[in-house]
């Protein structure tokens, strides 16, 4: 998601739809496979699996896709992987990819040698 953004290109619509749809998807699997009516993804505990899985979360919503914003549930294991962790460890670690948007796009030359790669990936 955030490539598009490093790079300066915008995302063809179909392809930001697609990946927008598999998103949810994947929200709704981690909701009701794993999540299911525990507090985190491995039981009543957190465990390397909510912090793997919060940090991948992480990523969309630094790009500004709210996925928390339409899942109460998720959002409240969200707050309770953030609790555990204690919040300015989490703001920390969070730090870099939230601010990753705010970049400048990478020099010419750097975006011509990558673009090719990332067309592939969009």
């Amino acid at each position: 998601m955030m490539l598009p953004v490093f790079l300066g290109e915008r995302v063809p619509p179909e392809t930001l739809a697609s990946t927008l749809a598999e998103l949810d998807r994947c929200l709704q699997l981690l909701e009701d496979k794993f999540l299911k009516d525990d507090d985190f993804l491995a039981g009543p505990c957190i465990s390397v699996a909510d912090l793997v899985a919060i940090t991948e979360l992480m990523h969309p919503v630094s790009a500004g896709c709210h996925v928390f914003k339409t899942r109460p549930k998720l959002a409240a294991w969200r707050q309770r992987v953030e609790a555990e962790v204690g919040e300015d460890l989490f703001q920390e670690a969070h730090e870099v990819v939230m601010k990753a948007k705010d970049l400048p796009p990478v020099d010419t030359a750097m975006k011509d040698k990558l673009k090719p790669l990332v067309q592939v990936l969009l």
